[in-house]
């Protein structure tokens, strides 16, 4: 496009917002600032909304999808009169605005009033014309690393002046089918490799209307990480050549995996880019979130891994002993047990040292313990199995609380085919993130849920996780702590044939 028509073209955008605003008689002062994109959305807002309220400027954050309520987050008693254009929470000097779930015939389920919905037009404009910056969460993700937008997102509020796009740097390194959301192939590997524009994408909307800002667009990189990042960076990258063992027998076409170039492109393709093309005076600009940077001041070293192989495997065939029952060569649970042998020594080599409990009631597998004389792994008997999964999660507890460890983690002993490479990197992202817990996760794009399973990981040191694994009962396992806090929570997204287990014999073949 001729320069000089793209400059009447900025000035008709100049005029449209002009008439506009008088139109609607709004008083704007504020910078509004719209971050889109996937994981790590919310703490890029938090820490500069807390950073920016820290140098003295006024600074409210709001949504036009859905943020989790602050007074929930943060254990704030609950005070809002129910004024959309007044704060629900302020937090560190930050304004926090949005609508309660379950208002006005909104769905009222637990997970749903955990958090806060948009603010009505009228309240934005009350917002913006009182804080100096408006900080706008516009696209949810379900925590997943990346994400390809689809028709409607993201949700630009009304007189947007930039749009931050986030992409985690934890999907580096990793198949992104696992890690995308709203992964297609097709399109993932157009803009991937080529930075193109998609199609769906360009039909992006805004909430409330027309433009307010003459910007013109510039991709733009997150500052480059300097070196001391390199020991954590490391272990995620060496994790994924500790492998091998078997594989589930699935029809799934290899993966390369995502690299940092492919995840800027996707963010240029995907988002910046028809952007671009539908708002040219909005300024955009790519942020690379990475928790590797926290994952360097959590200093944790010590880690247990607590196999949990007491089941009784009622499902399986008559009164053969599933966790015993021969698997490719061997059994059922020394499968599992091997890939945690891996995985220890991958990370002893990066100074996280790891003692494993196996917590069992068999005494083959008992035996089968003390017979590998290894000082790092022990055999706890449980002789409250009867109970169900709660009584392994106590007993490993215990052993975590008493090998002093920061981190526990707890594995299923029939789940085979989670490799060493896996079990690593989730190990590490689960330090990096500096989250109280952590737990794999599936999403299905068809049924569009996200299903959550173990191996589950605990920071001891963290939000009375211990206390909370010690208080469970009954056969319910620590997958409902995690379910009550997913704001406290990282989510290492995975292959469900990474976490398939084996219930029925049929399942062994």
């Amino acid at each position: 496009m001729p320069k000089a028509h793209r400059r009447k073209q900025i000035t008709y955008y100049q005029r449209q917002r002009r008439d506009k605003e008088q139109e609607t008689g709004a008083l704007r002062h504020a910078l509004v600032i719209a971050v889109a994109g996937a994981g790590g959305k919310s703490t890029y807002i938090r820490q500069q909304a807390e950073r920016q309220a820290g140098e003295g400027k006024r600074v409210a954050v709001t949504t036009t999808t859905h943020i989790y309520n602050p007074c929930v987050q943060y254990g704030i008693r609950e005070s809002w009169s129910g004024d959309e254009a007044e704060p629900v929470a302020v937090v560190r000097g930050v304004a926090y605005f949005g609508r309660l779930q379950g208002m006005d015939g909104q769905p009222e389920d637990t997970q749903q009033s955990w958090k806060l919905g948009p603010v009505s037009p009228d309240a934005f404009r009350q917002i913006c014309s009182r804080y100096d910056v408006v900080y706008v969460e516009a696209d949810g993700s379900h925590s997943m690393p990346a994400k390809i937008p689809l028709e409607g997102e993201p949700v630009l509020p009304l007189g947007t002046d930039e749009v931050v796009i986030v992409m985690g740097r934890q999907a580096v390194g990793r198949p992104s089918r696992a890690v995308c959301q709203h992964y297609d192939a097709a399109r993932f590997e157009t803009a991937a490799r080529s930075g193109g524009s998609s199609p769906a994408s360009e039909r992006g909307t805004r909430a409330g209307g027309s433009p307010a800002s003459d910007r013109l667009v510039a991709a733009e990189s997150s500052p480059v990480s300097d070196g001391s990042e390199a020991s954590v960076r490391d272990i995620a990258a060496d994790s994924l050549k500790v492998a091998g063992g078997i594989t589930a027998p699935e029809d799934q076409e290899p993966q390369t995996p995502l690299t940092e170039a492919q995840l800027r492109h996707l963010a240029e393709a995907c988002y910046i880019r028809p952007l671009r093309i539908r708002y040219p005076w909005i300024r955009s600009t790519y942020y690379l979130s990475d928790m590797y940077r926290l994952g360097e001041k959590e200093h944790v070293t010590d880690v247990t891994f607590i196999l949990m192989a007491s089941g009784f495997g009622r499902r399986y065939s008559g009164s053969e002993n599933k966790l015993l029952a021969d698997f490719h060569g061997r059994p059922l649970y020394l499968h599992a047990l091997e890939h945690l042998k891996k995985s220890v020594q991958q990370l002893r080599s990066y100074q996280v040292y790891v003692r494993t409990g196996v917590v069992t009631r068999y005494p083959e597998i008992m035996q089968q313990t003390a017979d590998m004389q290894d000082p790092d792994i022990t055999y706890l008997e449980n002789h409250m199995a009867e109970e169900g999964i709660t009584s392994s999660i106590r007993i490993g507890t215990r052993k975590a609380i008493a090998d002093h460890a920061q981190l526990a983690v707890f594995f299923a002993a029939d789940m085979p085919y989670l490799d060493a490479g896996q079990i690593t990197r989730f190990v590490c992202d689960c330090i990096c993130s500096g989250k109280p817990y952590g737990c794999m996760a599936v999403r299905d794009e068809t049924e569009r849920t996200v299903t959550t399973t173990v191996p589950g990981a605990f920071r001891l040191d963290k939000g009375q996780a211990a206390d909370r694994l010690l208080a469970l009962h009954g056969d319910r396992g620590a997958m409902r702590l995690i379910r009550q806090r997913p704001w406290d929570t990282y989510y290492f997204y995975t292959e469900p044939s990474s976490i398939r287990d084996i219930d029925q014999k049929k399942d062994s073949r």
